[in-house]
């Protein structure tokens, strides 16, 4: 059951940092909402480099913060895209390089658009592929979800897919993807992945911490999922998305080394690499090769977030202040790039100072509906009972407050929304929040019809459910959302479409509560990929009013 849901990357809509500080600082406060565990950072800050660590690790011993060995899952991606970067430079593909044309003599593709799909298409994003291959679970094992994927179950997947439209295809985050392009450059070489990263990439930057197993793997963080010991992750055929494990030392280094490229001997590869080659609205800006393009306080900047069963990551280089930052993290219930935001320096308008305004009935029938930012994000904009809310895809509704015409604020945290006009008619909205802004177009689809219910008529969902036996998942309220986590993956929200049934918004899933004889609720089922799942309600909160 392990990776049943899709993490998100870079959630746009967070509450902003009441402090800011210097990371280590940030991450001292962020580590009270972490369960177990410890975290790591490493900051440059012009000359000046400092590492830290808050938390325990205590099966590392006496060894120094920088060296303790974490896994950094999604950073690894973008090793990669350096490494398909270095493979244009020894003139081994182009970018333009199709996977049929390196497949001819393994696999026989249903779908010529699969064959068509391009290596830099694979490095952004925009290949059309899925997060995961539709047999992924073929090769899962219990809390090592990548294990046993391997080069047969790749190949054999590859020669049914069909691709859902037509390339150009806008970005939609996939690990297949990348951990396809790993598994072809790897073969470019005639070696491993990993094999090759540690040969064309650290040998040269002097990083000799990262690789699929370190040397000094003793020197690795125990990984948890929440407040319990989990296991460390392995992969074969995928591993290019995100198998490496380094330091915080070692991702300085790489990171000094985005931030003056020109001082490495992968000055080729880097330049290519950090080229912007798509849009990537839903991570802030843009991507090169495996690496985000987006905006810190106003600055470019550098950067990836990682995740895995026990792990969680962040690396963030600003080139025009000389800043890197590190974030490794023994934990995956706390992003690297929440710790980072915690650094940031912008001073929000306090919601409590801005002046509301009333518009009328009819000026708030305009704003409504569907407005997608790429393939898999998108906000929605309701209008209830008079009220406005929105909200962005694995994310909650927020209500929104008029101060002008087409500009409204939040009070939950510090954003505003303004819609944009052409000749009298919305065509998009922009989110403006921590210094940064991102603009959504409107959807010709229309939004789907989720039902907003008071935090008191959603509370009776609220309880322990027992999925067949073997997991437990935990529905919570707040505001006006119910969250459903299941033991060992994120929380997330769930919206009301029908009575009693509530939808996820990152994957095709849904919840449908079921009921008794006297109409108190029983248990859960959950529905995804086919699979039917019931969850008999084991624990009710004493909160939870029956009704």
């Amino acid at each position: 059951m392990k990776n049943l849901f899709r993490m998100l990357s870079g959630l746009l809509i967070a509450a902003h940092s009441a402090h800011a500080g210097a990371l280590a600082e940030a991450a001292a406060r962020k580590a009270k909402l972490l369960p177990s565990g410890c975290i790591v950072t490493g900051e440059r800050l012009g000359d000046q480099v400092s590492y830290a660590m808050v938390g325990q690790a205590p099966e590392t011993g006496d060894t120094k913060p920088e060296k303790i060995v974490f896994e950094i899952g999604s950073i690894s991606k973008v090793f990669t895209g350096l490494l398909l970067a270095q493979a244009v430079v020894d003139k081994k593909v182009t970018l333009e390089t199709t996977i049929g044309s390196l497949l001819e003599e393994k696999v026989k593709f249903a779908d010529p658009r699969v064959a068509a799909i391009t290596l830099k298409q694979l490095a952004t994003h925009t290949s059309g592929l899925p997060c995961l291959p539709d047999n992924a679970i073929a090769g899962a094992v219990e809390e090592d979800p990548y294990a046993n994927y391997d080069e047969k179950l790749l190949w054999n997947y590859l020669a049914t897919a069909r691709l859902d439209g037509e390339s150009p295809f806008s970005f939609s985050y996939s690990n297949l993807g990348v951990g396809l392009l790993g598994h072809l450059l790897g073969g470019l070489y005639q070696k491993s992945w990993d094999k090759v990263v540690v040969e064309k990439i650290c040998q040269p930057l002097v990083m000799k911490d990262t690789a699929l197993y370190p040397e000094s793997k003793q020197r690795l963080a125990t990984p948890h999922d929440g407040g319990k010991e989990a296991k460390p992750w392995h992969m074969d055929a995928l591993a290019g998305c995100g198998a490496l494990r380094s330091t915080a030392a070692d991702l300085m280094t790489f990171g000094e080394a985005l931030l003056h490229p020109d001082q490495t001997p992968l000055k080729e590869a880097f330049t290519l690499a950090l080229r912007p080659q798509a849009d990537a609205a839903s991570m802030g800006g843009q991507i090169g090769l495996g690496v985000l393009l987006g905006k810190f306080d106003g600055d470019a900047t550098l950067h990836h977030d990682g995740g895995t069963g026990g792990f969680c990551s962040g690396l963030q280089v600003i080139p025009a202040k000389g800043i890197v930052r590190v974030v490794l993290i023994n934990n995956n219930t706390l992003a690297g790039s929440e710790v980072i935001a915690g650094t940031s320096t912008v001073k929000p308008v306090d919601p409590a100072t801005q002046k509301e305004i009333t518009l009328s009935a009819e000026m708030m029938k305009q704003f409504p509906g569907l407005y997608d930012l790429d393939r898999d994000s998108r906000f929605i904009v309701k209008l209830q009972d008079g009220r406005l809310f929105v909200k962005l895809t694995g994310q909650v509704f927020l209500r929104l407050f008029a101060k002008a015409p087409d500009r409204f604020f939040m009070k939950e945290v510090a954003a505003e929304v303004a819609f944009n006009r052409r000749e009298g008619v919305i065509h998009s909205l922009t989110l403006f929040q921590n210094g940064n802004e991102i603009t959504a177009k409107v959807s010709a689809t229309p939004p789907p019809d989720y039902k907003l219910r008071s935090a008191k008529a959603l509370q009776p969902y609220a309880g322990e459910y027992s999925l067949m036996g073997l997991r437990k998942v935990t529905i919570c309220v707040r505001g006006y959302t119910l969250f459903a986590k299941l033991e060992g993956q994120p929380e997330l929200p769930v919206f009301e479409t029908m009575p009693d049934r509530f939808e996820y918004d990152v994957v095709a899933a849904a919840l449908v509560f079921t009921r008794d004889d006297d109409k108190q609720i029983n248990g859960l089922t959950l529905f995804q990929n086919g699979m039917t799942m019931p969850a008999p309600r084991v624990k009710t909160p004493s909160s939870a009013p029956k009704q």
